[in-house]
């Protein structure tokens, strides 16, 4: 019988339909994150949420029940009270030309711009029965947002902080002084050569004694959070309201002060008439954040050769010892400012206007606005190369509005409850973005003004305008409280298709039998307390793709005779439609023991097709594809299951357990001419889409090289060639987590584990090859020296020999994946309600302090720093250990 938000209203569990997941403030509150998309983490069944870095306010991926779209946007929709919320990143890395990106981050992640302390709950929806409704945005699912209203009460106010620290969980194990010393010398002994006059390392001009750990230079500090709540709740039988502000900071472990910052400020108010029929509810939130990092992933450099000279002169200045030292410490100059700031305001205004028909109208508006700045001061560069100081300047802005008008219908009739939803929706998104390029500064302390630079140059510029509308219905009816139907319908139409092509239809059928209330169950089946066995099938579609994608595109050419002119870019298809997904769904939920044990299963088939992609033309037309509605076929199936389970209930003591698993299974079921399509280096049918493609690795031959299938038989590898015909699933196979959750007398313990069953990149083959001027893992000391060796390291080299193209190809080969399984200790929260008796006497409403812990603890085989976030080619700041210690007072 709990209370969940579904699109457009809210449902009991027990009269779903659909398939809907939810986390509450509850869960929410046991974690220290900004991010709310973390707090979701292996909580819910089907969604994978990964981190692409541990850095604070750095990007997360999120797809629900697998990847839909080949080439378009697998994201799902967002929606804050009923506001659709912006997930594109307004960093100036999406519109740079030349693809450099000034941010450290892999886009910044716009969900940050939500205070996870004013979240009430976060609700997931997953089938078609759930998400039809939304049409073309609920293609990839929809996460529902709903915080924290006022109620009526006597005024309270409740005051929440917390502080701690966070360290590296795990790191590589590199190579000291002595060990990569060796490995140089062999591999020059290997390539027949000496060392060369820029080998600093190892030709007598760097100290062969000295040894710097960079790895714990660079990650070895501890990070340092601090949160703050504040919140004002309270009212009448007529006005309610609620007032809330939180500030956060978080730094990082790098040896510098970058930190993260968040402000936030919410104004929730409540109005009803006196005769209760009329309603105004309004929901305004401002948050600002300041990201302050270095420019680029600084894990990159732990690789840096262990014997390298003093990082400081004795004056406390880089030392760049004699211009033979490339330091790493200047990257800390060349920092990444990044202020955001989102404005979101919603007002709901509903009206009775009969017993059970009520009018209602949505009306939100959102603003999003980011500044970056990327300086490059002259003190960062070696001033024996007298280079002056450049920035990097963006500017994002995005601006959205959406009406939507609604007429619901809820009465009893022939022995059942009707449920009737009509309304329509209106909503436009702007977005404008700008980057320039400065350079000349002479001056470190102008170089973030524009105007002090002898050289400005364009970065990229772009404006785009999403307009979309759509009218929408839903049809509920439970007969005697056993049997349920709900239908769902919508007509949208988006500004992002062709003409002719820019409606469409979507809609759904759910059903839901609740057997356990039949007569003959009570007695057939005592044991059972509760039992629904559901069923649901639609259709959706996905605009998630560029605005204007459907319009031919011209460039300048390079001028002739004094005149410039235009290139085509891209050719104009009419044709140009939605992606369409059809979802099938069965689930079964059960109860035992008085429900004290829920077991809910579901099996889904979801089928992608009309994909949006790179199709292959003739080449008369002056070009070899067009984006076009392609008959390739994806299909995501898979089993999700959650437990959970009232182990012990007393007076003083409970113990409850949850548990979740999703085994996701996604496949490309056709793709007519896939070999003849750019598509044919990525994919293979009756693979999965989350493969990785290459050379399939044979192991390492009598020459002590990398061996590798030659598919063509010509003795040459070759990259996106026949011979790149080999793929390995990275996963995941399956996910999940387990929660345990006891309370006695006060003393709460929360236990939460996550796990994951997948592939990723190994960290052996990240960095140049083994025998070059960077430092390796240990474990590459098992490298191969005489025929006969059984190695797992080919031998070492130190130039760009056929050794280093071997290695080359084995970080395109399968046998650059690896086993990167895990579980992970997520979180352990300790808590403790002081009894009421002293509160009482101290005049305090609840006082409540806690421990937490998340990140504690990782078992896997995974040798690299942490298998979540591991890449490939190169490292990335991991997701750190944190321990807080907070305290929660209510007055």
């Amino acid at each position: 019988d709990e209370v969940l938000i579904i699109a457009y209203g809210t449902s009991t569990r027990r009269d779903l339909t659909g398939a809907v997941s939810r986390i509450t403030s509850r869960d929410i509150a046991q974690q220290p994150v900004t991010d709310p998309l973390l707090a979701l983490q292996g909580r819910v069944p089907g969604l994978n949420i990964t981190q692409s870095s541990g850095l604070p306010g750095s990007y997360t991926k999120v797809e629900l029940r697998g990847r839909n779209s080949i080439a378009a946007g697998n994201s799902p929709l967002y929606i804050v009270d009923g506001v659709p919320f912006p997930g594109t990143s307004l960093s100036l890395d999406n519109i740079m030309e030349d693809g450099v990106a000034i941010s450290p981050l892999a886009g910044s992640n716009p969900l940050n711009m939500i205070n996870v302390a004013d979240i009430a709950s976060i609700d997931v929806l997953k089938d078609a029965d759930a998400t039809a409704i939304y049409g073309s945005r609920g293609a990839n699912g929809v996460i529902l947002i709903t915080t924290k209203s006022a109620k009526r009460q006597k005024m309270t106010l409740d005051a929440n902080i917390y502080t701690g620290m966070g360290k590296m969980a795990h790191g590589v194990q590199y190579m000291n002084t002595q060990q990569y010393l060796q490995m140089r010398r062999e591999a020059f002994k290997n390539d027949h050569a000496d060392p060369g006059l820029f080998d600093y390392d190892v030709n007598g001009a760097w100290d062969t004694t000295r040894y710097t750990n960079w790895q714990k230079v660079l990650l070895g500090g501890t990070a340092h959070l601090t949160d703050a709540q504040l919140a004002f709740a309270g009212g009448d039988s007529i006005v309610q309201a609620r007032i809330s502000a939180g500030y956060h900071k978080e730094s990082t472990v790098y040896p510098s002060d970058f930190n993260y910052q968040k402000a936030s400020a919410r104004v929730n108010l409540q109005m009803n008439s006196p005769n209760n029929r009329g309603r105004i509810v309004l929901n305004t939130s401002y948050v600002a954040d300041r990201n302050y990092l270095p420019s680029i992933d600084m894990t990159t450099y732990a690789i840096t050769t262990p014997n390298t000279p003093e990082i400081y002169t004795q004056d406390g200045k880089l030392n760049w010892e004699r211009s033979t030292f490339l330091n790493p410490m200047a990257n800390f100059l060349k920092v990444y400012k990044a202020n955001t700031s989102n404005l979101m305001t919603n007002a709901i205004l509903s009206y009775w206007i009969l017993d059970g028909l009520q009018i209602k109208t949505s009306v939100g508006y959102n603003l999003m606005q980011m500044h970056e700045l990327q300086p490059n001061p002259t003190r960062a560069y070696n001033p024996a190369f007298n280079q002056v100081g450049n920035t990097n300047f963006g500017d994002g802005t995005s601006k959205s509005w959406i009406i939507e008008p609604q007429l619901t219908y809820d009465h009893e009739i022939w022995n059942g409850r009707l449920e009737a939803l009509v309304g329509a929706t209106l909503q436009q998104e702007t977005r404008n973005q700008e980057g320039v390029f400065a350079y000349g500064y002479t001056n470190d302390a102008l170089i973030e003004n524009k105007t002090a630079a002898s050289t400005i140059y364009p970065l990229g510029n772009s404006y785009y305008q999403y307009r979309y509308n759509a009218l929408f219905g839903r049809l509920k009816y439970n007969w005697k409280g056993k049997y349920i139907l709900n239908l769902t319908a919508r007509r949208d139409g988006s500004s992002r298709f062709g003409p002719g092509r820019q409606m469409a239809n979507f809609g759904s059928v759910g059903a839901a039998w609740i057997f356990s209330n039949e007569p003959w169950v009570s007695q057939a089946l005592p044991f059972l307390s509760f039992g629904k066995l559901r069923a649901s099938y639609g259709r959706t579609g996905n605009d998630q793709i560029a605005d204007y994608g459907y319009y031919a595109t011209y460039s300048f050419s390079s001028p002739y005779q004094g005149y410039a002119g235009l290139l085509p870019t891209r050719l104009y298809n009419a044709n140009y439609g939605w992606e369409l997904s059809n979802k099938a769904e069965v689930g079964l939920e059960l109860g035992f023991r008085n429900d004290q044990l829920l077991l809910r299963a579901s099996y889904y088939n979801n089928r992608s097709s009309k994909q949006l992609v790179n199709a292959p033309i003739s080449g008369l037309s002056g070009f070899n594809t067009i984006v076009d509605n392609y008959p390739a076929l994806v299909e995501n199936t898979g089993w999700e299951f959650e437990l959970n389970t009232q182990n012990i209930k007393s007076r003083y003591f409970t113990w409850s357990t949850s548990f979740n698993i999703s085994i996701p299974r996604n496949k490309l079921l056709a793709f007519p001419n896939l070999e003849n399509t750019p598509y044919n280096r990525f994919y293979s049918i009756g693979q999965s889409l989350n493969v990785y493609k290459g050379f399939h690795y044979t192991g390492i031959n009598d020459d002590g090289l990398y061996g590798f299938t030659d598919v063509d038989g010509n003795d040459k590898l070759v990259a996106f060639s026949p011979d790149y015909a080999f793929t390995k699933p990275l996963g995941p196979f399956y996910y999940g987590g387990l929660q345990n959750s006891i309370n006695y007398k006060g003393l709460q313990l929360d236990v939460f584990f996550q796990f994951v069953k997948q592939n990723r990149f190994s960290y052996l083959y990240n960095g140049p090859a083994p025998g070059m001027n960077r430092n390796k893992p240990i474990a590459v000391d098992d490298r191969w020296q005489h025929k006969g060796d059984n190695k797992t390291t080919q031998q070492y080299t130190q130039a760009l020999t056929e050794v280093y193209q071997a290695y080359s190809n084995m970080q395109q080969s399968d046998g650059a994946i690896e086993d990167a399984s895990y579980i992970r200790l997520k979180n352990v929260s300790l808590s403790y309600q002081l009894p009421g008796n002293w509160m009482r006497s101290a005049h305090l409403r609840s006082v409540r302090c806690y421990l937490q812990g998340q990140n504690l603890l990782t078992f896997t085989r995974y040798k690299g720093r942490d298998p979540e976030v591991a890449a490939v080619n190169h490292e990335v700041y991991p997701p750190l250990r944190v321990w807080t210690f907070g305290i929660q007072l209510g007055l």
